[in-house]
């Protein structure tokens, strides 16, 4: 699976965060974390470092 098309299938989820928190688009997001994980960090603060 690309890159985007790992985008494009977190960018069919519904974003909860009010528009005033929304400073990054939450496919983006998704999809770091994703492949963060899968590379095998755990936790936002490993991924956080690994990107």
């Amino acid at each position: 699976m690309s890159q985007i098309a790992i985008i494009e299938a977190f960018a069919e989820l519904e974003d909860p965060r009010r528009r005033a928190g929304q400073r990054h688009a939450l496919p983006l997001c998704l999809a770091l974390f994703t492949v963060g994980y899968a590379a095998g960090n755990q936790g936002f603060l490993a991924i956080g470092d690994w990107m």
